[in-house]
């Protein structure tokens, strides 16, 4: 899909998300358990200032026989829990097993705070699941997994973490009835949506509804929104979805996303489902784009799962 900006999904990358409020939260159940401790963590010792730059104390060196990811929680957080398949914002500092000296960190200042994509299952995922945004947790990472260090040495590491938010994996809020000449959306388990195309001539007018309405904040014109999406041509084809790999963001402007897709975007509420029919005078015109054909009247199913400041 022409214009749609591409998320970078890697550990250091400086953004921000905000616009969910924790009782959204409440019908999410983990799609990785909980998180285990272990004794060797337990040793480590961490400052619990969230207003300052943590610091670490443990007797070196610091490894587990077991090459499993062990978790403690330093300072917890009263916001939603992670429960995998989400992104989350957080501050990072990363120490050697071998001797603590400091590997990589974030200012701790939110001048650089780090996105990350927790995935739905894996060691990543069981480690952190149940955390709460607010808290303040270390990690044990044993030298297997970690690997080898620059010393040419298998070392363990020490990651130190503040969640500072928690978003939504999918949609959730209070689903609404099926509209009147509206296609409907059917979903599975994880929330991946479908869509029944009613039967008739293609509309010629923009048309938008609320499936699933969520109690976040609103989204605006300008504004960075993270979002799931599929994209449907009238007769149903699937030609385009964000489900089929990660959530992707896009600025709520014609200078990036067809008018169309900004109309789908302006005004929903975080957490909210959004179904639209897209003529082509506001989609891809007399041209078409890639598999979407001249002429070609879209429907998209948006996920609103937050706001990029």
């Amino acid at each position: 899909m022409k214009k749609i900006l591409a998320l970078a999904l890697i550990i250091v990358s400086a953004i921000a998300l905000s616009g969910c409020t924790p009782n959204m939260y409440d019908g999410l159940k983990s799609s990785c358990g909980e998180f285990k401790s272990g004794k060797e963590i337990a040793r480590v010792t961490v400052s619990e200032d969230l207003s300052k730059m943590p610091t670490v104390k443990f007797q070196t060196p610091i490894d587990s026989a077991k090459p499993k990811l062990q978790t403690t929680v330093i300072v917890e957080g009263q916001g939603p829990k992670i429960t995998g398949g989400q992104f989350v914002t957080w501050e990072y500092a990363v120490f050697s097993g071998t001797d603590i000296s400091e590997i990589t960190k974030t200012a701790f200042d939110g001048t650089n705070s780090a996105q990350q994509m927790i995935p739905a299952k894996g060691d990543l995922c069981t480690a952190l699941a149940g955390v709460r945004e607010g808290s303040r947790i270390a990690l044990l990472v044993p030298s297997e997994v970690a690997g080898t260090s620059s010393t040419g040495v298998p070392a363990a590491q020490i990651w130190v973490f503040d969640i500072k938010k928690v978003f939504l994996p999918r949609a959730i809020g209070s689903v609404k009835p099926a509209e009147n000449g509206m296609p409907t959306v059917v979903r599975d388990v994880n929330g991946k949506p479908a869509v029944t195309i009613p039967k008739g001539d293609e509309p010629t007018e923009f048309r938008k509804a609320v499936v699933i309405e969520g109690s976040g904040d609103v989204v605006k014109k300008d504004q960075s929104v993270i979002v799931h999406y599929s994209g449907f041509l009238w007769d149903g084809t699937l030609f385009d979805s964000s489900w089929d790999s990660d959530p992707t963001t896009f600025v709520v402007s014609t200078s990036n996303v067809i008018p169309g897709f900004m109309k789908t975007l302006e005004g929903a509420k975080v957490g909210s489902q959004i179904i639209a029919v897209i003529p082509p005078d506001l989609a891809y015109g007399a041209t078409g784009q890639g598999s979407v054909p001249a002429n070609a009247t879209l429907v998209f199913i948006v996920d609103i799962l937050g706001i990029v400041k």
